[in-house]
């Protein structure tokens, strides 16, 4: 392939990054982030090292880092070990959009 024929020819900075794709990925990753900030803020207060709360909720710390720095999105089984981990109860709700 010669640079005339590259893809990258036809590439532009910044195209394509206002779509309903890219705003959906960009709010999961929001959340996602206030969800393991929220563990993380929850188990500093009480004390607790990310090993310590993992073996409390059955993770692995690894697994527990990667959720506090709003890595995949944990299943609600999960998130329920964690709260009663951490000495809280897990509440889902819906509410009125803004």
């Amino acid at each position: 392939m010669t640079q005339q024929d590259s893809p990258h020819d036809r590439w532009v900075p910044g195209a394509g990054r206002d779509n309903d794709e890219v705003r959906a990925g960009r709010e999961e990753a929001r959340l996602a982030f206030e969800l393991g900030n929220a563990v993380r803020q929850r188990r500093l207060a009480l004390g607790l090292t990310q090993a310590e709360l993992a073996k409390r909720a059955g993770l692995t710390q690894p697994a527990l880092s990667r959720l506090e720095s709003g890595g995949p999105t944990p299943t609600i089984g999960v998130l329920d070990r964690l709260a009663h981990a951490l000495g809280a109860r897990l509440k889902v709700e819906f509410t009125d959009a803004a």
